[in-house]
């Protein structure tokens, strides 16, 4: 069964929260929100559900962890995330010796004297 774009944005978030060593009470107080809250995101974007108006709350947790939401075509997802990995991983990694970055971004002055 094929996850949703819920699903997958909850696992994000609490990869990254938990990735920065960031508790579901720390993050809570960081934006001053109570903690039940950010479970309750997580548990519901994980779970499939959704209901309530969390897009508030999802782009405070997003400032905090300083993500920017994007939106990408399904069928792209997986290049774009083999792009976010972390360097030296093995996976994901872009050209020898480069970097997503060098590959998005050209320098003009190469080759001019």
């Amino acid at each position: 069964m094929k996850s949703s774009v819920a699903e997958d944005l909850g696992a994000q978030l609490r990869r990254t929260r938990k990735g920065r060593d960031l508790t579901q009470p720390a993050l809570a107080a960081r934006l001053g929100r109570d903690r039940a809250r950010i479970s309750e995101l997580e548990r519901d974007l994980i779970q499939g559900r959704l209901g309530r108006d969390r897009l508030a709350l999802l782009l405070e947790i997003c400032d905090a962890l300083g993500l920017a939401p994007v939106l990408v075509p399904a069928e792209r997802l997986a290049a774009v995330q083999a792009l976010l990995v972390p360097t030296g991983s093995g996976e994901g990694a872009t050209s020898p010796g480069g970097t997503a970055f060098d590959d998005v971004f050209v320098d003009l002055a190469d080759g001019e004297a």
